[in-house]
């Protein structure tokens, strides 16, 4: 996924000892912690900014950054409706800021709200279409997210991100040729991409490829080293090719990089289920399921588990909330669903 660009609000200084010139040197201050990643730091001089300078929004949009980059969320969105609501309605800067905040806090509907505003404004954006893209195929909206990056990539035919986004919507759709297209086209743009190469190994993995899977996954990661969805998905193939101990590595790494990622703790209680540890395997489960109940398989391998403490009231319930629909999937169904 594309590293989204926040925008940061820049202003001079001239004079000395207004109450205006005071909040913006505190201003200035918070721009030279933000920059040398002192995000804690720079909060609180943006904060002594606002309290001199109250709707000082520029103040409260690079304190909104801070928050975003200090991974604050919700406090981020705080700042920047701040400024939409109060001061500015227009101020661009705020609502992309707040757009990538919603994304990355999981409200997909309004990160696509705050997308529609800046496509008015900004028509010929590819960022904008792909941002929508990515909130789209977050959301589970695959072809709408298809077609967000298909006008991304009108926009900028040079984009390799774009390419191998759109290539894994049609993986997600299980029109795996497609995607291989769009891979082949993407290293044709720039071979340096990881994420080409960790989305040849998931259509390996889920076209029975293992050993070939294990090729790619292991590139991704030569590539981008510390990559924890890439540490994911190898932790899933491991765990397909039941090698336990590597698998519990991987999902850790993945975990330890990306807290908020639903699949990995999905796929540790995969593993928690294999080895027979069941209440840990459920808390795993229940884990995923606030951050993203619709991850394919997941209320599969939850039912599994309880069927094996002999839940399968329980276990029937989960199998009703499953989004995947395999032969394995039905087997149990009509084991456990009299």
């Amino acid at each position: 996924m594309k590293k989204y660009l926040l925008l940061l609000s820049v202003i001079f200084v001239f004079s000395c000892d207004s109450e205006e010139d005071k909040a913006g040197r505190f201003f200035i201050k918070g721009n030279e912690a933000l920059n040398n990643g002192q995000y804690e730091q720079a909060i609180r001089f943006y904060t002594e900014a606002l309290a001199i300078k109250p709707n000082y929004k520029e103040a409260l949009n690079n304190r909104g950054v801070a928050l975003y980059q200090n991974g604050r969320f919700t406090e981020a969105i705080i700042d920047y409706s701040n400024i939409l609501v109060q001061i500015d309605t227009a101020y661009t800067d705020a609502i992309r800021n707040r757009a990538n905040a919603y994304l990355a806090d999981g409200r997909y509907d309004k990160a696509l709200e705050d997308l529609t505003k800046l496509q008015r404004a900004y028509p010929d954006s590819a960022y904008v279409y792909f941002t929508q893209g990515i909130a789209l195929h977050e959301s589970g909206s695959y072809a709408k997210a298809i077609e967000a990056f298909e006008q991304s990539m009108e926009k900028d035919p040079n984009d390799a991100e774009a390419l191998v986004n759109a290539a894994n919507s049609y993986f997600m759709l299980k029109e795996m040729e497609r995607a291989e297209t769009l891979l082949n086209q993407a290293e044709g743009l720039d071979a340096t991409e990881p994420n080409i190469y960790n989305t040849r190994g998931m259509i390996a993995m889920e076209m029975g490829n293992l050993a070939e899977a294990q090729e790619w996954f292991d590139q991704a990661l030569k590539m981008d080293p510390g990559n924890p969805y890439y540490f994911n998905n190898r932790g899933f193939l491991n765990l397909q090719m039941n090698e336990l101990e590597a698998a519990d590595e991987d999902i850790r790494r993945a975990i330890i990089g990306a807290p908020e990622n639903a699949w990995a703790y999905r796929n540790r209680g995969i593993l928690f289920l294999k080895r027979e540890r069941y209440d840990d395997a459920i808390r795993n489960f229940e884990q995923a399921n606030k951050l993203n109940s619709s991850i394919p398989l997941l209320h599969f391998y939850w039912a599994q588990t309880l069927s094996m403490q002999g839940k399968k009231v329980e276990a029937c319930g989960q199998l009703a909330q499953e989004v995947e629909e395999t032969e394995e999937i039905n087997a149990l169904k009509r084991s456990i669903c009299n």
